[in-house]
């Protein structure tokens, strides 16, 4: 009897709380996870907040059959663009003048390159010294040598000069302010003509988020990807962590929270794995029996 063929399923994975920890740690039964479902025969995307331009280096190097980035601004399937929608240069100027006149700081995402507001490359560098030192007490507690560790930070953004910029290419915004209750009153007041959602960046103190044209969400991008690849949506499995997942929910067969995430993000889920530092994706792949 010829066995039956393997169900193949879709599996779109958040970054930030979902992949990496606390923007600073991958970790390995996560990585050997994905590497094993994709040699069984799986698709494993990316869905996230970040920009190509934030995904270099080791989170890539994971292996992925594509991604959904900049918060489903825009997906790519291998090296094809399927879906790519944009601000306009009115809405670029009057956030940019919204911003300044509040004192956030903020960057704009295009596909693949970061433009930040005048202070925020100050701000980052410091939080970078504060995660590197935090990485090295946490490798040393547990024994282990910092260097032999993989290390990332919320502060390793690399902009791009202004004289690169186009108002022509801008997908997102993300802000970062001090005053938590002044970046949720703009967000507030944006919402209408905006997609907009908070606290999608792990801070120590004060809060973000991000805005992007309305309509422009993950799970918007991946039906569009899902078409493109002739899978069910149904066969689809979306993992994440935050409020910027709650499309991709909707929109995904099975769709999971992350132990880690808030009871109220928990909720929109069909499921919740453990936590991040739980081994929350190896179980979850192993629950569904992709690995």
């Amino acid at each position: 009897m010829t066995p039956s063929p393997v169900r193949r399923r879709a599996v779109f994975l958040d970054v930030d709380g979902t992949l990496l920890q606390d923007g600073t740690r991958l970790p390995p039964s996560a990585v050997a996870a994905v590497r094993r479902a994709r040699e069984n025969g799986h698709l494993v995307l990316l869905s996230t907040g970040r920009g190509m331009a934030e995904l270099r280096g080791p989170i890539l190097d994971i292996g992925f059959d594509g991604a959904v980035t900049n918060g489903g601004a825009f997906a790519n399937v291998g090296d094809e663009l399927i879906v790519s929608r944009l601000m306009s240069a009115p809405e670029i100027a009057r956030l940019a003048q919204e911003f300044e006149a509040r004192g956030i700081h903020w960057y704009f995402q295009s596909y693949d390159r970061l433009f930040a507001s005048p202070g925020l490359p100050a701000v980052l560098a410091d939080r970078l010294e504060r995660d590197r030192l935090l990485h090295t007490q946490r490798a040393r507690a547990a024994g282990l040598d910092p260097d032999e560790l993989e290390f990332f930070s919320v502060g390793m953004k690399t902009f791009d000069d202004d004289i690169h910029f186009s108002d022509a290419e801008v997908a997102k915004a993300v802000i970062l302010g001090d005053d938590a209750q002044a970046v949720a009153d703009l967000l507030a007041e944006l919402a209408p003509d905006f997609a907009v959602v908070s606290g999608t960046i792990p801070l120590p103190e004060g809060s973000s988020g991000e805005v992007a044209p309305r309509g422009v969400n993950k799970g918007a991008a991946i039906l569009e990807v899902l078409a493109h690849l002739g899978v069910d949506p149904v066969d689809a499995i979306g993992i994440g962590d935050n409020w910027n997942d709650a499309e991709m929910f909707e929109v995904c067969g099975t769709s999971i929270a992350m132990g880690n995430a808030e009871p109220a993000v928990q909720a929109l889920a069909d499921e919740v794995t453990t936590a991040i530092d739980d081994d929350g994706i190896h179980h979850a792949f192993v629950r569904h029996g992709l690995i």
